[in-house]
This record gives structure tokens, sequence and C-alpha cells, in this order.
């Protein structure tokens, strides 16, 4: 089964954002798809002109947008991050996490009142 990629986005923080506030639709739009870029490579855009410029959405507008969008990552030793996107994919992943770790809890025997199931198991182990 092929896995789905989803990113938690707050749409009161964006519109407080000097994202939202300070750039051109056209800067937002090559903003956002840079996020989308790096949550879908967990985190970092490699330090690639190409890379960059076709993520954007606009390999053509790219060099005209690249210093205002850029502003708001910062180039680390893998590539280009964003601050607040790293910290939504942490906190994505210590969800997660935590999720299944509910989830394989849930599905041992005995639990949610499952004592036959429970007694099952323990005569199956005898």
């Amino acid at each position: 089964m092929q896995q789905s990629n989803a990113l938690w986005w707050w749409i009161d923080r964006w519109r407080k954002s000097t994202a939202y506030t300070d750039m051109t639709l056209e800067q937002q739009g090559a903003y956002r798809n840079l996020l989308d870029e790096g949550a879908l490579r967990g985190g970092a855009i490699p330090n690639d002109e190409k890379v960059l410029a076709k993520a954007s959405g606009d390999a053509r507008r790219w060099k005209r947008l690249r210093g205002v969008v850029l502003a708001r990552f910062e180039l680390g030793e893998d590539g280009w991050h964003n601050h607040t996107l790293d910290t939504v994919l942490r906190e994505s992943s210590r969800r997660r996490a935590k999720q299944r770790a509910y989830r394989a809890r849930q599905n041992q025997p005995g639990q949610n009142g499952d004592t036959a199931e429970a007694e099952d198991y323990e005569e199956d182990d005898a």
C-alpha cells in the first residue's frame, strides 16, 4: 500500500505570518511549493538550482523569486530548511509514533475488555 503524505497547515498562523502579509501571490505560491517539497523530502531541499526552480512551480520565474522566497529558509549541510516546517515535521513524527504505539497496544490480546481472546491466547502458549 502506498503511503500518502500530508502536512499540518494552520490557516490562522499562515494568515498572521509575514510570508502571507509581505509576499506577493506569486512569491507565496513558490514558497508554499518549496514547503511541500521540503515535506516530501523529510525537511531538506537540496541546494541545487534546478531542483529549487522546478519545486518552486515555475522554473522560468525562479530567478526573480529566489531571493524573497529563500530568505525564509536556512541553508544547512544537507540543504535548505524552513524552521517552521522542521518543527511541524518533528511534531508529526512524534504523533505518528505515539499513534502506532497506541494501536499496537490495542491490538494485543486481552485489550478492550476482550477476556475470551486473552484466555485463548494464554491456552495457546501453554
